[in-house]
């Protein structure tokens, strides 16, 4: 469980974002008749028009338990935790000014605080360092409650990420393997290759910049829909390293910058040249083969002749 807390203003908005039907329901609530966002504002007001010294006359706070203890927390207990929260935090939940209400149109249900900080005598509640006290108090009130603290949060998250991290290499690899196989078939136009690509489970898509050219594609593993950027795969699966590699784009499907459209052509040229020398060499291949072949007969009949002549 997490909390953030800070001292502001406290506008109608603020009101109007936190207390809605449509978001969730209200769990909590002291010294406090309204019902709508724009009641609740000026009950407040009433009390914060005592003091006239003080600009911040509202603390909003955020109570947020790990995902999985939320979605089993009744909202007795919830409401608890609430009361708990803000005795760690040294506010008297009996005589203060404040509405919870948790917002559940999310997987991840939070719940927000709105507190006055003015009493009725004028006074002002605290706020110094209220933020760092937050998180302290909601990871006293975890750990009593044997809730998912913040501190076992955050070393989730680390063994999360470092899971990530090799999970997404060893993709990376494996993404960057099927490349070179699709690479060793010699595709010669990106079309072949895209296809052959996805027929791997790689799906390559564009991204197009403001001025509609292709700029260069992200790859997605349809097994585990892991995307990112070709290039961060590896360098050479980016498109300018495509295209320098001698693949080019068969059809007109995408525009492309006046480098890229550069580096097509001259792949497109590449290729040409290398369709006429293929040319080439048949030619001087089949003109061999018809040298020979004559030369062959040649012999064949000069031995009938002599053959015949002993005779």
């Amino acid at each position: 469980m997490i909390a953030m807390a800070k001292s502001c203003i406290g506008g109608f908005s603020l009101f109007n974002y936190v207390i809605d039907d449509e978001k969730g329901i209200e769990i909590l609530r002291n010294n406090l008749c309204g019902e709508t966002p724009i009641e609740l504002f000026q009950e407040m007001k009433i009390l914060q028009n005592l003091n006239q010294n003080a600009t911040n006359k509202l603390i909003s706070m955020v109570l947020s338990p790990h995902v999985a203890d939320g979605e089993k927390l009744s909202k007795k207990q919830l409401q608890n935790l609430t009361k708990e929260f803000l005795k760690e935090l040294e506010i008297d939940t009996n005589q203060s000014q404040f509405i919870a209400f948790m917002h559940t149109e999310k997987r991840h249900r939070h719940i927000h605080i709105l507190l006055n900080r003015v009493d009725e005598k004028g006074k002002l509640l605290k706020d110094h360092h209220i933020g760092k006290k937050a998180q302290w108090a909601a990871h006293r009130v975890a750990e009593k409650n044997e809730l998912v603290s913040a501190k076992q949060m955050r070393i989730d998250k680390i063994r999360a990420s470092e899971s990530f991290e090799f999970d997404s290499k060893n993709l990376r690899k494996e993404m960057f393997r099927k490349h070179l196989n699709v690479m060793a078939t010699k595709p010669n136009t990106m079309e072949k290759y895209l296809s052959e690509m996805l027929k791997k489970e790689i799906k390559f898509i564009p991204t197009i910049n403001k001025q509609g050219d292709l700029q260069g594609f992200r790859v997605r593993d349809m097994e585990s829909q892991t995307e990112m950027k070709a290039s961060d795969v590896h360098r050479n699966m980016g498109l300018k390293k495509l295209l320098d590699s001698g693949l080019f784009f068969q059809d007109d499907n995408f525009n492309l910058s006046n480098p890229m459209h550069e580096l097509n052509q001259k792949s497109i040229q590449n290729f040409k040249k290398e369709l006429e020398m293929i040319a080439l060499q048949n030619k001087i291949l089949l003109e061999s083969k018809t040298s020979e072949t004559k030369i062959v007969d040649k012999i064949e009949r000069k031995i009938i002749e002599r053959s015949t002549f002993r005779r």
